[in-house]
């Protein structure tokens, strides 16, 4: 059995693929397997894969399948992978040699369920920005056996699959940490589907599927409070933020309604938290309004696009 097994969906990606495919068939951990999914490419990515992986025969496996989204890619890496532990990157994004060995090192030694680590956003325009996202999963290392336990798989067909995954995956982390120094260089595209401003409202259905996920398995007596904190830090900061980067005025003022008729429908006493602290960040989501946030838009148009921090 490999010590890790890496997923990498691709679709498209001749342009980064193979800065990519190296750094991952360079990692200095030995016992490692690299799981390509091929999610219906069009351009030259099939050819570069097929090239790594006759290169690197006993590293790199490549699974082909219809297009089904990056979640259904990633389900089929889960569903294939063989190693005590899996991470996920992305075919756009590339990681430093040693980020396996150690992370691995870090959770073996410490018998730990999810080892996760800093990364840099790799901007458009050449900059980097160190940052750390609690949601990513490609910066994470997460032991194989509570997924297929549990059943945790990341949701089809949708975008923000990410969040779902990660809420999902939260109840049963025993053991965790997070290493210093950065490993992973995460490509910030315009075009990415998760920075799409018009498709900020996908995030209600993917919150529901977590939500509906913790009341079938009884979790929300134990888990509740977490579940409810980082659906109201997820909703009224990431979220807000690609909401009011949505030139329609109209469109904007209707997306911050829902969100706040989500949260008053799943989670009416969001506001007493006791995970929203009494700083700065805590002081806005007890209590802003949909008329604050339009004062806000301003700041929120410069939140990090896609996902929440810390």
């Amino acid at each position: 059995m490999p010590a890790v097994s890496v997923i990498v969906p691709v679709y498209n990606m001749e342009k980064y693929l193979e800065e990519c495919i190296r750094s991952l068939a360079e990692q200095t951990l030995p016992d490692i397997e690299l799981i390509f999914v091929d999610d219906g490419s069009q351009d030259a990515s099939p050819r570069i894969l097929e090239a790594y992986r006759t290169k690197y025969p006993e590293r790199i496996r490549v699974i082909t399948q219809p297009n089904g989204g990056q979640g259904s890619a990633r389900n089929a890496g889960i569903r294939a992978a063989r190693g005590e532990y899996v991470g996920f990157v992305d075919s756009d994004d590339y990681v430093d040699r040693r980020m396996y060995a150690a992370m691995y090192t870090k959770a073996s030694s410490d018998d730990l369920d999810l080892v996760e680590c800093d990364f840099h956003y790799l901007e458009e325009s050449g900059r980097e920005k160190r940052s750390y996202r609690s949601a990513a999963p490609w910066n994470k290392l997460i032991r194989k056996r509570i997924l297929t336990e549990q059943g945790i798989l990341f949701p089809e067909g949708c975008i923000y699959e990410d969040t779902s995954f990660y809420l999902k995956l939260l109840p049963y982390i025993r053991r965790r940490a997070k290493m210093l120094g950065v490993y992973v260089y995460h490509r910030d595209r315009g075009d990415s589907a998760m920075n799409g401003s018009s498709r900020a409202g996908n995030i209600f259905p993917v919150l529901q599927d977590a939500l509906e996920f913790y009341r079938d398995r009884g979790l929300m007596k134990k888990h509740g409070k977490e579940l409810e904190y980082f659906c109201t830090r997820v909703l009224l900061c990431s979220s807000m933020g690609r909401i009011s980067r949505i030139p329609d005025p109209k469109c904007r003022e209707a997306l911050r309604r829902e969100t706040f008729t989500f949260l008053q429908q799943n989670f009416p006493e969001y506001r007493k938290n006791p995970y929203l602290g009494r700083g700065l960040k805590g002081q806005y989501l007890k209590l802003t309004t949909p008329g604050l946030c339009r004062l806000l838009c301003g700041t929120l148009r410069r939140c990090p696009p896609g996902g929440i921090t810390g």
